[in-house]
Parts: C-alpha cells; structure tokens; sequence
C-alpha cells in the first residue's frame, strides 16, 4: 500500500460518519512510544470547555474512616504523625492480628447506589466524572481479570467502576478514572529500620508471600513484576471502560525501569481513541518533587491543590482538589472547604486558563454524605445562573483584577505554596471571554453597592472597544453604569440574583 494510500485511509477514520468501518489496524499508528511522538497529541476542545470535574477517594481506607487515606499504610508506621498506629492498635488489636487486607470483607458497598452518583454530580453542574479505580493500597474498584484484589471478586463483588461508567454516560458526563498505584511499590513498609525489622520478626502480613501482590515490596517480589502488574491493570481498565480522560498520581513515570511501559501505554491510549472515535487526555501532574510526571510539554498539566502552581501557566491545566479540608478520603467527623471558597476558586482557576477536578468522599458504605451533596448542589445552583461565564470560555488579555498575594497559602515544611480564596473581595475580578462578551465576576458583593473595574478604563491602554450593553446573569434589572479614564463603574441591582460571586456580562460593539 502505498504511503499516499495509507494517509488517505487515515483522514477517513478520523471524518465522523464515512467509512467508520475502516480499522486502525488498516492504517498507520498516529502517535508512537515515544515522548516526541506524544506530545504532539492536543488537548480536546471538550476538556478545555468543561472546565468542572469530579472524582471520589473511595475504599479501603473509608472502613476506619481515622487519620486520613493513608491510614492501609500508616497502619504499619508507629512513627505517623495522624495518630493512626495507635488508633488501629486499639480498635483491632495492631497489624499482626489485622492487616490492612482485612478491611476488605468490610468494605460491602452496601449502600452504593450509582445512579444516585451520578444524578448528584450531573446537578453540580460538572461535565466529567469518575472515581481513584485504585489508590496506593493496590485495591481495584473495577472488576479485574487481571488483578485478584478487587471488588469484582472480593468485598462487594460489583463492578463499581463499570456501574457508575454507565451512571455516568446515562446522565452524559466525560468518564475519568485516576490510578494512584504507581506508588505502590516498597508503599506499606515501615520507614523507621528499627521497626521494619521488628515488623518481619514479627511475621506482620506485609512479608508474607502469598500477599505479595498486594502489599508489593522488595522482599517478597521485584518492582520488575510490579511493572508487569501495573501494566496489566492500566491496560485492562482503558479497554474495558473505554474513558475519557486519564489522570496518574507520583512516581517513577521517567525512570529506566518504568519509562518503556509508560510511553507504550500512553501511545496505545492515543490510538485506541482513534478507534474509538473520540478525543482523549492525560493529565501531567507535579508531585511534590516539582517535576511533571511528564515532560511539561504532553497533556493537560495538573496540579495538586493549585500547590506550587504559578501566577500564569502557558498551557490548560487542572487543579485537583479535596472536598474536605484534613483527608481525600472520609473520615469521622470531616470537616469541609465552604461553598464559597470552591466557587471563588473555580471562577479564579477559569480566568486564568484552567480548571477545577473536584474529589468526593464518601463513605465506607457507599454513601455521599449529606454535608458533601449539599455543596454539590450550591455548586450547581451557581453555575445554573452563571454556567455561560465559565463553560466554553477563555481568557481575556487580563485574567485577574485585585491582589494576588492573598491568594498564596502558607507554604509547608518543604517550602510548597498552595493557593487560597477565603480572602477575597469585590475588589478581586476575574475574566473570561466569549466571542464578542466579555465576562467580569466580582468574587464579592459590593457593600456600597457599586464595582468599579480598574481595567476597564478609557485610558489602562487595554485597547478596550465600546461597550454596548451591561448586564448581570441571574438580574432582570436594567444596569446604570459610568465609564471614565480610571475605570467601568457599575450600579449594582437591589437584589443579589446569586450568593456568591457575581457576573456582569459586557457585550462589545462590533
């Protein structure tokens, strides 16, 4: 066949409707395993419109529901700093009479109603969904034929992942699943010596052999055995759920011993959703080693909690946040982020060319907790008013209008900065646009009842073009405004048509 031939058949697949019965196996593999070959992929237009996503931390780690959802391994660490040795000694008599593996029978799902999931979520107005298929404890939330420790075959018995896939597709979201077991490898074993060797002389189940493939670690298996179980697992979800988006916690992503298998994978993602039919993406994350999993080129970068994220980022990027303040996972008694403090961070996040991927807690049962249903809702009532300010936007010349140093959060002991909102004031404008509507959304109401915006003067030298008409989403109320050299001042209505922050939609003449 010739290369002319072969380039034709290849512009086919990719045209919706004509000779879709055309197999990529008749044609040339578009992306190749390597990282030159990868990063051309682009991010979907999709992905950077949806703006809005969430996940669940959901497993094992939700039984004790104490410290945190490290507690499967802190379980082993008399050292941890969350109390969770401790806890577990007391409640289950420690890690030689109850290992982490123990939580499995416990873990019934016996409350897990995805249609509920998905009804919830769809109301919050995000556009993508799923949940962490596995966490560092090495527990699938799908049913494997390739990993026994799953809840197809142990605990539940249910294909969670598959039925909330359905759930989801059902209500019309993107599917998302997050693999968080990369890390897994030598993840359980204690880090003081002195009681890692009391632990083996001890018989604790992290050495016993016949747990080696769920407690992975250098004395009973080989991180080369590892990577073979890693990429078995990965395989296996993305051809089964066929998903739209990809997202990998920390690890050794660029390592000798893991980077032919990433970039094999990677590369059979991308052409699989040639086959498929649709557009996919891979998440980049910075850990907290400030290096991308992945070159920085490749995917949509992703960042923890806006942790260590600049003031501009060049390309579109997500941040992932918790729900709750202390854990990803739930726990007794957790406290969560106000309403407030998400939505000022997502209309931050989308002004300046990103997004927001918002995780879940649920319970060991299976249920969302009322606390967490009644942000999601207060989520969705927002964008139910506002949605046209952030779907399908992008950034305007300024993306921010107020101090950025209130912003920044106290940095951690190892100097990460992360962001915050609980300071903002109308003072703080953000913008997104959308063909010829410029969007400005106070983060506060005004308590003289009126916005002046700073960037919108006759003379910033912002090249701004004659404003037609001003109004507010959610606001029959006619605006009255004034604009001069230092600025659009707005007369705001007598009612707030929202509780939290505020959009003035500008239309531009011409």
């Amino acid at each position: 066949m010739s290369k002319k031939i072969k380039k034709l058949l290849l512009i086919l697949v990719f045209v919706p409707g004509i000779y879709t019965t055309i197999s990529c196996q008749n044609t040339e593999k578009q992306y190749q395993p390597t990282w030159e070959s990868l990063i051309q992929h682009e991010v979907p237009g999709w992905l950077q419109d949806a703006k809005f996503g969430i996940y669940a931390h959901w497993g094992l780690y939700s039984i004790p529901a104490f410290g945190r959802e490290y507690y499967g391994r802190d379980l082993y660490n008399k050292d941890n700093q969350n109390n969770i040795y401790q806890h577990h000694l007391e409640i289950y008599g420690g890690p030689e009479k109850f290992g982490n593996k123990d939580f499995i029978p416990l873990f019934k799902a016996e409350k897990f109603n995805p249609d509920e999931w998905a009804d919830i979520i769809k109301k919050s107005g995000a556009k993508y969904a799923g949940i962490a298929v596995v966490h560092h404890d090495g527990f699938g939330l799908w049913d494997s034929d390739v990993n026994k420790w799953n809840v197809g075959k142990m605990g539940p018995k249910r294909d969670i992942y598959g039925e909330l896939v359905k759930s989801f597709r059902n209500q019309d979201l993107k599917i998302i699943a997050t693999f968080h077991h990369l890390r897994s490898f030598n993840w359980y074993l204690p880090r003081n010596k002195k009681h890692l060797e009391e632990a083996r002389q001890n018989g604790w189940d992290l050495f016993d052999p016949q747990y080696a493939d769920f407690y992975w670690n250098e004395y009973t298996s080989t991180f080369y055995e590892f990577m073979k179980a890693w990429r078995a697992k990965v395989f296996e979800v993305t051809e089964k759920y066929q998903p739209d988006i990809l997202w990998f916690d920390g690890g050794k992503f660029r390592e000798n011993s893991s980077e032919n298998d990433v970039t094999s994978f990677l590369s059979y993602y991308y052409n699989k959703s040639l086959e498929w039919g649709k557009d996919v993406e891979v998440l980049n994350k910075l850990p907290t080693s400030r290096k991308f999993n992945f070159p920085r080129e490749f995917g949509m970068l992703t960042f923890e909690g806006g942790r260590d994220r600049p003031e501009f980022v060049d390309r579109p990027w997500i941040d992932d946040e918790k729900i709750g303040i202390s854990s990803w996972g739930y726990i007794e008694g957790l406290e969560y982020r106000e309403v407030n403090h998400l939505i000022d961070g997502l209309v931050d996040r989308v002004s300046r060319n990103g997004g927001l991927l918002l995780s879940l807690s649920p319970k060991g049962n299976g249920e969302i907790p009322q606390e967490q249903k009644d942000i999601l809702l207060a989520i969705g009532k927002w964008l139910n008013v506002n949605g046209e300010a952030i779907y399908g936007t992008r950034p305007w010349k300024i993306q921010a209008e107020g101090s950025f140093e209130k912003l920044k959060g106290d940095s951690d002991s190892r100097g990460h900065l992360k962001w915050r909102y609980e300071n903002c004031t109308s003072e703080d404008i953000r913008f997104t646009t959308k063909s010829n509507i410029l969007y400005a959304i106070a983060l506060d109401w005004s308590k003289n009842n009126k916005i002046t915006i700073k960037s919108l003067g006759t003379n910033t030298g912002n090249n701004i073009p004659n404003i037609n008409f001003i109004s507010m989403l959610g606001s029959q109320t006619t605006l009255t405004w004034t604009r001069n050299e230092t600025g659009l001042t707005i007369e705001l209505p007598d009612l707030k048509p929202c509780e939290h922050a505020f959009v003035f939609k500008i239309e531009m003449k011409n």
